[in-house]
């Protein structure tokens, strides 16, 4: 028996109906046309007829409640389309399911995957997509390529009821969130984590959690966060990423943090709830 989320969608290169019943995600660019009456991220194929006249190209995602899922990338004329609305990938998270910004989020990183690697980066000959799974494939180079993610860590560094937070220097003043970085070349969630957070604010951490993971396709990320106790308080910020940073009691946090509906604000929450229950 598959996991629950795996029963509601499977990704998979091969169509397993036929074709009598589809459900499909129209994309334009980065953004997701809804119904403006039910404002339902899968359209299914009674409602996509007129939509086939804007569709450049389609791909097959997988298998959505048991029925092929596709993507079509929709040219922008699309946007003429009464009872239609573009609705951008950040205003998706905070209207849908997670499963459902997975899926939103998978729609688009694809779509771009295949934009972004038509040709060969080592010969420059164009690419083919494979018949086993998600690929593209350079057959003279006998080379596989596949969507890249890019791991990045966020954290909620904490000091008895105290939590660590910061400010980039290209957010508004009084915005503020967990530290967070990619991870480097041949290195370890961990090793990341106590590279990041000292770079950044100059903070030794210890005692690292695991917490929960995220997609985050701003553009191709997973966000694994984690909490961690400090293991030093004092402050020295690197001024190029963050500009500000500061200990915040739990009960007297920033006005401007995270969506619940982010890793980052899930992070934060898990925080507050900890200290409560201690």
């Amino acid at each position: 028996m598959l996991p629950e989320n795996l029963q509601r969608f499977f990704p998979n290169n091969r169509p397993t109906g036929t074709g009598d019943e589809l459900f499909i995600i129209p994309v334009v660019g980065r953004d997701i046309l809804l119904a403006d009456n039910s404002g339902a991220l899968v359209v299914d194929k009674s409602a996509a007829d007129i939509m086939k006249f804007y569709c450049q190209r389609r791909l097959l995602l997988g298998q959505w409640q048991g029925i092929d899922c596709e993507v079509w990338d929709l040219s922008p004329e699309c946007r003429a389309m009464p009872g239609y609305s573009l609705i951008d990938l950040r205003s998706i998270l905070r209207s849908v399911s997670d499963e459902e910004f997975s899926l939103a989020s998978r729609a688009v990183q694809m779509l771009e995957w295949q934009k972004n690697h038509q040709y060969c980066g080592s010969c420059g000959l164009p690419t083919t997509e494979s018949a086993d799974d998600h690929a593209l494939q350079c057959l003279p180079c006998n080379i596989n390529l596949y969507p890249r993610i890019s791991p990045c860590v966020i954290v909620v560094v904490i000091d008895g009821e105290r939590c660590l937070l910061g400010r980039q220097a290209s957010w508004p003043e009084g915005r503020f969130s967990p530290l967070a970085g990619f991870l480097e070349a041949g290195e370890s969630a961990e090793q990341a984590l106590h590279r990041e957070v000292f770079e950044e604010v100059g903070v030794h951490i210890e005692n690292i959690r695991y917490l929960g993971s995220q997609v985050w396709p701003f553009p191709g990320q997973l966000m694994l966060g984690f909490l961690a106790d400090a293991k030093t308080t004092d402050i020295k910020v690197d001024a190029i990423e963050i500009v500000e940073a500061d200990w915040f009691h739990y009960s007297e946090l920033p006005e401007k943090l995270p969506s619940i509906q982010s890793m980052s604000g899930q992070l934060v929450e898990h925080f507050v709830k900890q200290v409560n229950v201690n």
